[in-house]
């Protein structure tokens, strides 16, 4: 798929991970596209299963 200006004006918000308490600083997926990784500006880590659309760790750094 290409992705035009038009595809990605089609695109709509499928799930939104309320995990975070702060700006997120670095979002990535895993290789087979199932898991994604955060980190953000509340010293946390937290890591979200894209199947389920829920997470599975949250690591708090004090």
């Amino acid at each position: 798929m290409k992705l035009t200006d038009s595809v990605l004006r089609s695109f709509r918000v499928a799930k939104v991970f309320r995990e975070n308490s702060d700006k997120i600083n670095c979002f990535d997926f895993s290789p087979n596209g199932e898991t994604v990784i955060s980190s953000s500006d509340d010293d946390s880590i937290v890591l979200y299963d894209c199947q389920e659309g829920k997470y599975y760790s949250l690591l708090v750094l004090a």
